[in-house]
């Protein structure tokens, strides 16, 4: 049953995939034009929710693979220091839900209170963007996608350059 669904899903996701990245080309276009008026420097990138995600959201809402109505993933990284990281995040976030409606009850703070056992730091609401579709988006800073994306022990290693030669 499990390998069924990972299939079903991993192929409504390859039949949709062209539609899906001309959509989060749409919206994230006129982001990266306001954030970048506001002053800000950011890497804005777009991803389809991976499988097991979905799955779950499946699973534990009922619904089809059609009604799962996140499908889509954006992150905003941007440059702060860190003393200003969690005010950029936040301006970050009046710009965006400016522009795109958000849910009340998808806000998601890990910027306040980072999560405990991993450190994790991102704020993640989910907006209503063009035709409708509902969109989660993550605002993090360059620090906080390094810890995320790797963890608290490889950002310090990365910090102070105790990673053999391998400080990307």
């Amino acid at each position: 049953r499990e390998k069924e669904m990972y299939n079903y899903i991993a192929g409504r996701l390859k039949e949709t995939k062209t539609s899906r990245d001309k959509y989060i080309d749409q919206f994230i276009r006129p982001l990266k034009k306001i954030i970048a008026e506001a002053g800000y420097k950011a890497v804005i990138k777009g991803r389809p929710k991976s499988i097991h995600s979905i799955w779950n959201k499946m699973k534990s809402q009922s619904v089809s693979f059609e009604e799962v109505y996140d499908l889509f993933a954006i992150r905003v990284i941007l440059k702060s220091d860190k003393k200003n990281e969690k005010s950029v995040c936040w301006n970050v976030y009046s710009i965006i839900t400016d522009l795109y409606k958000p849910n009340p009850k998808r806000l998601r703070d890990w910027v306040s209170s980072p999560k405990k056992m991993s450190g994790y730091e991102s704020l993640h609401t989910t907006v209503l963007g063009p035709e409708n579709k509902w969109v989660e988006v993550q605002i993090r800073t360059e620090r906080m996608d390094e810890i995320a994306e790797k963890g608290p022990a490889a950002h310090w290693r990365y910090k102070s350059g105790k990673e053999g030669g391998n400080n990307e």
